[in-house]
């Protein structure tokens, strides 16, 4: 008699805690998901930036600083698990000390000692509603001067 009300409370105690042991554990695979998501987004803005300020040219001929399309996959490469479009990839380009700033990729103009800018932007979606989150935005930009024209022997 004694062991089937020890069944009974156990099963009343692991009613009681199941609840609150899943949202922990939906939490956790949540937070792992935004900083896996966060640190790719970051990720693809540092080898973007860093693909086009590197001296070079693509297999057609372009330089890698005006190579939009190269400058897209490399971002896109590097974030596995952040989902990153094209339309998520900001490219521009500027000066500070010449003022000059152009936001269209390839540039019109470009000079040494220009900068390269890409941006990231994303929205991170949890897939379990815990406390009825809506989307939460995620951006990065990285700022690299291009070394077009500076050779190394």
């Amino acid at each position: 008699m004694k062991a089937e009300r020890n069944r009974g409370q156990t099963l009343v105690e692991f009613a009681l805690i199941l609840p609150a042991f899943l949202m922990l554990i939906m939490g956790i695979v949540e937070f792992g998901r935004l900083m896996i998501t966060y640190a790719g987004v970051a990720s693809a803005s540092r080898e973007a930036a860093r693909y086009g300020a590197t001296v070079g040219v693509n297999a057609f001929g372009i330089e890698h600083f005006a190579d939009c399309a190269g400058i897209r996959a490399e971002a896109k490469r590097v974030a596995v698990f952040a989902p990153i479009t094209d339309a998520d990839i900001s490219i521009q380009y500027d000066n500070p000390s010449t003022g000059f700033f152009e936001a269209s990729c390839p540039p019109s103009q470009f000079k040494l000692g220009d900068r390269i800018i890409v941006s990231i932007g994303i929205n991170f979606e949890p897939i379990v509603p815990l406390l009825d989150l809506d989307t939460l935005p995620m951006t990065s930009e990285t700022r690299r001067t291009v070394l077009r024209d500076v050779y190394v022997k």
